[in-house]
């Protein structure tokens, strides 16, 4: 595989903020990126030298214990939360990040004093953030994701919206979504297919309420142009591009949908735990009782059950009994905007776990037959002699 999403795998590049691969030159000089236990990805994951370069990128261990990590889509960089409220970063890249306020040398560093840094999300060539009830931008802001209304690109942390106590931010292509204390989502930038649920395919230059006043939202995820909101009930509210027809099972016609609308009913359907990022061609949510729900194509190898049956319309939400439960996070993210995405990652019991069409080029990173079907990357481990021998998500 050359590149994902049209990003050379010869760069860096990141699926959905979770997971980081790397190739080219520049890597090997690099003693803290080369040299001892290593850590990257979501909470906690490590590596070890041993591993081979394209894999073996992430910061250093150090005895911080991160509660979210995310990871840039584009750069070497990465912002974390620990669960005492300040905020820390690490990159050896400077796209984005000021010299005058980040020391890119690849070493975990704290942002700052402050401990009311809450949420932490990547987006296209951004990072977004909650810190003491506002919402904070950094990166590129041409397509009005601020949320202010301005198209300016800034190099540090920046206050774009203090308006609504907010607790949840999330970022997609060209736009951005927040949840405030009340339950309430608000959305901000490019409106493809409706997919910011204003109403509108135009762009919205400030955060602004979907149209349908929905309550007690808990949750957003992305797909190609498309949003899916969860609230606390387990109800899944869908918005924007259902040309794959995988919005849910409560919605069965194909063309683009003006929504926010219900899409999984949780008194009918089942009860959805957390919604996942998806791909033009399908993914998963993740049900209260830990299993997958497959939405979309099956031929593009995003079940993780091995079946290439779709799960469309009324079939939306298909349970994948035959991959188990026990999965706390899916992703087939669309991270540029992409008809031809096919790769996906998941965690099941503590295991890291890859799979799709395009998943060739990273198994062949650790030396793994080279097809679409689904693999345990690294299994779930918890002795320090396990985590010198493997790559672990816990």
């Amino acid at each position: 595989m050359s590149e994902i999403s049209g990003v050379p795998t010869t760069n860096i590049d990141s699926v959905n903020g979770f997971f980081t691969t790397q190739g080219g030159t520049g890597i090997e000089a690099n003693s803290v990126i080369n040299t001892g236990v290593q850590m990257y990805g979501s909470t906690n994951v490590w590596a070890n030298p041993a591993v081979t370069k394209p894999f073996n990128i992430g910061p250093a261990y150090t005895t911080n214990a991160f509660t979210k990590i995310v990871a840039s889509r584009s750069y070497l960089q990465f912002f974390a939360l620990k669960s005492d409220g300040t905020l820390w970063y690490w990159s050896i890249d400077s796209s984005w990040m000021s010299g005058s306020f980040f020391t890119s040398d690849g070493t975990w560093r704290q942002y700052g004093s402050d401990t009311d840094w809450t949420d932490i999300c990547p987006g296209q060539n951004t990072f977004g953030a909650i810190k003491n009830g506002n919402i904070m931008f950094i990166g590129y802001a041409a397509y009005r994701q601020r949320g202010d209304g301005s198209t300016t690109s800034v190099s540090n942390w920046t206050t774009v919206n203090t308006a609504g106590n907010w607790v949840k931010i999330v970022q997609g292509y060209r736009c951005t979504w927040a949840i405030n204390s009340s339950g309430e989502a608000y959305s901000t930038g490019y409106g493809y297919d409706y997919m910011t649920g204003q109403g509108t395919t135009a762009t919205i230059d400030t955060f602004t309420r979907e149209k349908n006043s929905l309550t007690n939202i808990v949750d957003v995820a992305f797909g190609y142009r498309c949003t899916w909101l969860r609230n606390s009930s387990g109800d899944v509210y869908f918005t924007g591009n259902n040309s794959q027809n995988y919005a849910g099972p409560q919605i069965t016609a194909t063309q683009d949908r003006n929504g926010p609308l219900l899409a999984v009913d949780s008194s009918t359907d089942y009860v959805c735990a957390k919604v996942c990022d998806h791909s033009y061609h399908g993914g998963c949510h993740i049900d209260s009782d830990g299993y997958l729900r497959h939405n979309g194509e099956g031929q593009s190898f995003l079940r993780p059950d091995g079946s290439t049956i779709d799960s469309k319309g009324s079939s939306s939400g298909r349970q994948l009994t035959n991959a188990g439960n026990g999965w706390t996070f899916y992703s087939a993210g669309d991270l540029s905007g992409s008809t031809s995405e096919h790769f996906g990652i998941g965690i099941k019991s503590g295991a890291l776990r890859i799979g799709g069409e395009d998943s060739t080029g990273f198994k062949g990173t650790f030396s793994s037959t080279e097809n679409a079907f689904w693999i345990e990357v690294r299994t779930g481990v918890t002795t320090a002699a396990q985590r010198a021998a493997v790559l672990i998500a816990g």
